[in-house]
């Protein structure tokens, strides 16, 4: 990848966890989180495209896992609990976004598998 293409998009991961975070700004709960879900989806899905392209696989799956959840959302509505789940899934892009190379994703599937075992795809 050029540098340019790298920087462009390192651009534009930051502005879709900027905008993430500012939904959850908007939404305190289940409820108001599902009518946000289709607006997240599409940020959660710009990252889940760019991220592996960029090298940064373990953001990538996060959105990844995080795409399946919010999708399931709009598709179904509210959902119990997944207002934290994707809360604490942008936390950790962000994190792991900034440089912290400790940030894992295995248990952050096995607590969205067990949270939500009859969605697939997780």
């Amino acid at each position: 990848m050029s540098d340019e293409f790298l920087k462009v998009a390192r651009q534009e991961i930051q502005s879709e966890i900027d905008s993430l975070n500012e939904v959850f700004l908007e939404c305190i709960d289940d409820e108001q989180f599902y009518k946000k879900s289709k607006e997240m989806e599409k940020h959660m899905h710009k990252i889940k495209g760019l991220a592996p392209m960029m090298g940064q696989e373990k953001l990538g799956e996060i959105a990844r896992i995080s795409d399946v959840i919010l999708k399931h959302i709009a598709n179904h509505g509210v959902l119990k609990g997944a207002h934290e789940i994707i809360f604490e899934s942008v936390q950790r892009m962000s994190l792991i976004f900034n440089g912290d190379a400790d940030i894992e994703t295995d248990d952050f599937r096995k607590q969205a598998m067990d949270t939500y075992p009859d969605i697939t795809g997780l």
